[in-house]
């Protein structure tokens, strides 16, 4: 903790003068003033107190918090560090002012589940406070995998994006560049190239290492047909934010072969189908804790049903849509692979 009371008064650790007599704002415990040449001045509860205030802070989440001080303060910005909130026992990092409303800094430098963050974020709304989780060093480091992402995404100037505080540096970096195509690492590339890396892709996981869901779906089809074989209107050849448990290219194969055992000139209302395309992605949609991912949602599914109708495999008619022709399979993935090679089917399926 950077803040302590002392007679009555928050003091901050770099203005106390005294080693004793400080008290925790929370649990009221006695608190330690520790600082040292190559040390943050901060105050540490005890040996075995249970209070949750006191759980142990890193090195780079104390400068953090003390670098985010300074900075929302140079900003101008109104601006209060570890003030503890007695309704839900909750003390967020600092607790900005912000277009008039009260808004929860957290800087995160350790481990956080998403149940728990989800608890955090539900006790701040219980308070009408916002909230900005910037995440340190250690999540910057590693590559995160789609379930943290989703996990930490907040809205930044009106799209998902991730918040990182550089204590380095002492900057504030926002991530909007996490937008993929299945099995693919950039944004720019041509929507041909996107569908051979994914047909490659496909291909190996079926017959190599690691391809569970891929065999799962094998066993699944009419003569055994290759998953790397099917539609182009499987391939997601619009970069999205990570919402899926599995490649987005897995789940429309999904759906196209949901589509093939259905009879032509099938009806939906527009309600139905919404609620039948949800139903596809039922137990894969990862668990997001600091926005409403419904219109990230609503886009995915839009964006497959727009293909669908792109390629008249769905034909809109007043009040819904009707199933007009079934996807069609490639003979073999040579076969796909070769009219990909001679540039065959820019025209075809919106590549161009």
């Amino acid at each position: 903790m950077l803040v302590a009371m002392k007679a009555g008064q928050l003091v901050l650790a770099d203005n106390a003068h005294d080693k004793t007599g400080y008290s925790c704002p929370g649990c009221h415990e006695p608190v330690v003033l520790r600082r040292g040449r190559h040390k943050i001045a901060h105050f540490a509860h005890r040996p075995g107190s249970q209070c949750q205030l006191g759980e142990g802070e890193t090195a780079e989440h104390l400068l953090g918090k003390r670098q985010l001080l300074q900075w929302y303060r140079q900003r101008g910005d109104r601006v209060e560090l570890e003030v503890y909130l007695s309704q839900i026992a909750q003390r967020p990092d600092l607790l900005l002012i912000e277009r008039g409303h009260r808004v929860a800094i957290e800087f995160q430098c350790s481990p956080l589940s998403l149940k728990r963050l989800r608890e955090r974020n539900a006790g701040y709304r219980q308070c009408g406070i916002g909230f900005h989780w910037l995440l340190g060093a250690p999540y910057q480091r590693r590559h995160l995998q789609g379930p943290k992402i989703a996990q930490f995404t907040q809205e930044v100037a009106g799209q998902p994006g991730l918040l990182f505080w550089d204590t380095r540096v002492g900057r504030l970096v926002v991530r909007r560049d996490l937008v993929r195509c299945s099995f693919t690492h950039g944004t720019g590339m041509r929507p041909v190239s996107v569908v051979k890396v994914q047909t490659r892709h496909l291909d190996s996981l079926q017959y190599g290492r690691g391809g569970i869901a891929a065999r799962q779906l094998l066993a699944k089809l009419p003569s055994r047909r290759p998953l790397a074989a099917c539609p182009l209107v499987c391939h997601d050849t619009v970069p999205t934010w990570p919402l899926l448990d599995e490649p987005v290219i897995i789940w429309r194969i999904r759906v196209v072969m949901a589509l093939t055992r259905l009879p032509i000139f099938y009806f939906w209302s527009q309600a139905r189908w919404q609620g039948w395309l949800m139903a596809t992605v039922a137990g894969h949609w990862l668990g997001f804790a600091c926005l409403d991912p419904h219109e990230l949602r609503s886009g995915l599914l839009g964006n497959f049903t727009r293909d669908l109708l792109r390629e008249q495999i769905l034909i809109a008619c007043p009040g819904g849509y009707v199933l007009f022709r079934h996807p069609h399979w490639f003979a073999s993935v040579a076969e796909k692979l070769n009219l990909l090679v001679r540039g065959g089917l820019l025209s075809v399926g919106g590549l161009e």
